[in-house]
């Protein structure tokens, strides 16, 4: 050896290998060779200090406590049979939007009023989701009747009033379902 001042050997008793560029073990201090140098390879007897695991529960999804050097894999398996609760997680999302081809989820029901399904804040609306129950303003007037005779039709500013009364009656229910919204969240 012609540098045998320079690096330092392995500290494994087997390899004690020469290494000029040595690693040194941020947990044990010990200096290793380039094989050695993970904490597997040396088994690294304070090893357990970085490998922290949180064991969750599959079955309860509860977080199982371990203490530093016990396998994770008996004291889940002991919660299991002893105390656990196999009750599953609630979905935080479970209000689908039943709009055909919607698939986002929100986090409170948003429900119709006139067909009672629930629906995405996208299609919250009667119109934006199709509704069935619902009948849009101007259908809901009966069609005329084909006859040969001439019925009395009404005037377009006699049909502007009608379509002017039915908006405001729809708005107001709208405004009385809000208020009783807003009453029954501020008496939780």
């Amino acid at each position: 050896m012609e540098l045998p001042h320079i690096g330092e050997s392995c500290s494994i008793s087997d390899c004690n290998r020469l290494d000029f560029l040595p690693f040194q073990c941020d947990l044990c201090k010990r200096t290793f060779c380039q094989d050695h140098r993970e904490y597997k390879a040396h088994a690294c007897p304070e090893q357990y200090r970085v490998d922290t695991q949180v064991p969750v529960c599959p079955k309860c999804g509860e977080i199982i406590p371990i203490k530093p050097g016990d396998d994770p894999n008996i004291k889940v398996n002991s919660h299991i049979e002893n105390n656990c609760s196999k009750q599953p997680k609630i979905k935080t999302y479970p209000n689908r939007c039943n709009k055909k081809g919607c698939k986002k989820k929100e986090a409170i029901p948003v429900t119709c009023k006139s067909c009672k399904l629930n629906f995405c804040l996208s299609h919250r609306f009667e119109q934006d989701h199709d509704c069935k129950g619902f009948i849009h303003p101007l259908a809901r007037q009966p069609a005329p009747k084909f006859s040969n005779s001439r019925a009395p039709q009404p005037s377009s500013s006699q049909q502007i009033q009608d379509d002017e009364a039915l908006a405001r009656a729809l708005a107001n229910e709208e405004d009385e379902a809000l208020a009783q919204a807003l009453q029954a969240s501020l008496n939780e």
